[in-house]
């Protein structure tokens, strides 16, 4: 499924309209796990952020749902390990993980969580033990 602003979603009987409420630039320094190519994004806002539409400058047909996640979901010794890894010492609060669509349910990828600083974006690959498919219930 493609967001786009105001697109509307069909549920049973009655459309659903999605309101875009601001974008904005994001750039990837490593890109993307599989689209390393793709470095500069658009970030789309929708309403309180639980899900926000990551749309590439490059090719607006590459395109990431992301699902917002709090600070702590992580334990802190796994996400610290992956931000090391990445140079980095500090981060905004929010991670986010991309909602896999290809089955009957949608998932998320807890394996490769995304973190930002600023208008950055980095994809932390984590350990193993993290399922790339977690039901999203």
């Amino acid at each position: 499924m493609t967001l786009a602003p105001n697109m509307p979603l069909h549920t049973n009987t009655t459309p659903l309209h999605i309101l875009q409420t601001g974008s904005q630039e994001i750039f990837f320094p490593h890109g993307l796990i599989g689209f390393y190519e793709h470095k500069e994004f658009y970030l789309h806002h929708f309403g309180e952020d639980a899900y926000l539409l990551l749309e590439s400058k490059k090719d607006p047909s590459v395109r990431f749902l992301l699902c917002s996640l709090p600070w702590d979901f992580y334990p802190s010794k796994d996400l610290v390990d992956g931000l090391i890894s990445e140079n980095l010492s500090e981060i905004d609060d929010l991670i986010y993980a991309i909602v896999c669509c290809s089955g009957e349910n949608p998932s998320l990828n807890l394996r490769a969580p995304i973190v930002r600083r600023d208008d950055k974006m980095w994809q932390i690959v984590m350990n193993a033990g993290y399922p790339l498919d977690y039901p999203l219930e």
